[in-house]
């Protein structure tokens, strides 16, 4: 199951990277960071709180928005998909 959730993550990260509007330096970097910030999250003895997806909305890209916000969505589904897996 864990090579299954590399497979989709790497797999989503490239289609991110293939989709980008300009190029941009260390794309792929910011793209994993978005991601990772995305899919962070608290939890209060039980209580699930996303608090990186809207720390994502603080950051104004001045290129590449739809992707990084993409990338942020695509980190909250899989920490959502992780959460309902265990």
């Amino acid at each position: 199951m864990f090579f299954f959730f590399i497979l989709v993550w790497i797999l989503g990260i490239a289609y991110l990277y293939s989709n980008r509007e300009v190029g941009e330096d260390l794309l792929v970097l910011k793209l994993v960071g978005y991601y990772l910030l995305g899919s962070f999250y608290l939890n209060l003895n039980g209580l699930i709180i996303p608090l990186g997806f809207p720390l994502c909305f603080l950051f104004r890209p001045l290129e590449n928005k739809k992707i990084k916000r993409e990338a942020s969505i695509f980190g909250l589904v899989m920490m959502i998909i992780g959460l309902l897996i265990n």
